[in-house]
Parts: C-alpha cells; sequence; structure tokens
C-alpha cells in the first residue's frame, strides 16, 4: 500500500513538472501578431535587449526573473526523486535545464554583455542549487524548501510577467497575459498543496 501511495505521489510530482513546464514554453503574452506571442523563454530574451531594462537598477531584473524558473523547476525535481533511477533521470533533466541556459558562444568574445553573464551564471546556479538540494540537504527540510521554492516561482513568475508587460505594451501598445503564466503558477501552487501535509506531519 505505501508502495503505490509513494509509486502515485511521484507520479503527481511528474505531470506538476510537467504542467509547469508546458506553461513555461506557452504563451506568457499573447498579441495579435503571432510572431510577438511569446513564452517565458522568448519574453526574457526580448526584455534583455530592452534599453529600460538594461538601465534599469538592478539591470535586467525582468528577464532575471522569468529566467529563474529553470532553475527553480530543477530543483523541485532534485527533491521530489527519491530512487536511484529517479535521481538519475532527475539530474539528466537538470543538466539538460542547465544546458539550453547556457550563452551562445558568442560570450567568449564578449565576456562584459550583462546578458550573457547573466545566462552563464543562472546556468552554474542551476547545477549548484539542485546538486547541493538533491545531496545535501537533510530528508526532514525537503517539504519546506519545497514549499519556498513553489512560493519564489509563483512570486517570481507574477512579478517578472508584469515588468515585462508593462515594456511590451509600453513599446508595443499591445499585448494581454497568456495562459501559459496561469499553467506554471497553478502548477507551483500544487506543489506546495502536496508538500504541506508532510511539512505538518515533520513539525
Amino acid at each position: 500500500m505505501a508502495n503505490s501511495e509513494k509509486n502515485s505521489g511521484g507520479n503527481e510530482v511528474l505531470v506538476l513538472l510537467l504542467l509547469a513546464l508546458a506553461g513555461y514554453l506557452l504563451p506568457w503574452i499573447t498579441a495579435p501578431n503571432a510572431a510577438m506571442t511569446l513564452n517565458a523563454f522568448d519574453l526574457a530574451e526580448w526584455t534583455s535587449l530592452h534599453p529600460l531594462q538594461q538601465q534599469a537598477t538592478p539591470p535586467l531584473i525582468a528577464p532575471l526573473l522569468l529566467r529563474a524558473q529553470l532553475s527553480i523547476l530543477a530543483a523541485l525535481i532534485t527533491l521530489w526523486s527519491t530512487g536511484r533511477k529517479e535521481r538519475f533521470l532527475a539530474f539528466l533533466f537538470v543538466a539538460l535545464l542547465s544546458v539550453s541556459q547556457l550563452p551562445p558562444l558568442e560570450f567568449l568574445s564578449n565576456v562584459a554583455d550583462p546578458n550573457y553573464r547573466q545566462l552563464l551564471f543562472l546556468a552554474i546556479a542551476t547545477i549548484l542549487l539542485s546538486t547541493g538540494l538533491g545531496f545535501i540537504l537533510p530528508a526532514q527540510f525537503q517539504p519546506l524548501v519545497i514549499i519556498f521554492l513553489a512560493v519564489s516561482g509563483i512570486v517570481t513568475s507574477l512579478v517578472g510577467q508584469s515588468q515585462a508587460i508593462g515594456l511590451y505594451q509600453v513599446t508595443l501598445e499591445q499585448g494581454a497575459t497568456g495562459g501559459g503564466l496561469w499553467l506554471t503558477t497553478g502548477a507551483y501552487a500544487a506543489f506546495i498543496f502536496y508538500a504541506l501535509p508532510n511539512f505538518r506531519n515533520r513539525r
């Protein structure tokens, strides 16, 4: 019975991770022009090139908040993985997410570019955070950290998208919030729902 409950919970968590990632890849901003309907990944890249973001204090905060979702998802999957096979798949997933965050090869000839440096920082942070949480964090603290990561994901998603759509509407005078944002934040909220019972039981 315990094994079936564990497998069921693992399957549900996998579904939540896939939903959150799917939401990240679905539109976070929609526009009449399909070419300017952007998911979180593309929206982060678009805002990183916007002069107002490059001159902001701190600079490039909107793309940082949007890109941080991949680091948060990578950390969540390592915390939910338990068996050896699950851990292998989790760290393979983490490695793929980290590679996807790496700056282009042009970074080697332009290391001073703040956008490229942010991408490199996030790629390294994704590996270090996920590895640290997966191997070092005691099991009794995992529910609390999962809740913290999920809340952070909701806050950073909403704030990052809010800043980005503000720039978008100022620049293009059109654009509305897409369903991808709500799918990702909804998946984060479900993570909190599943982690809360474990957190209460270990207090």
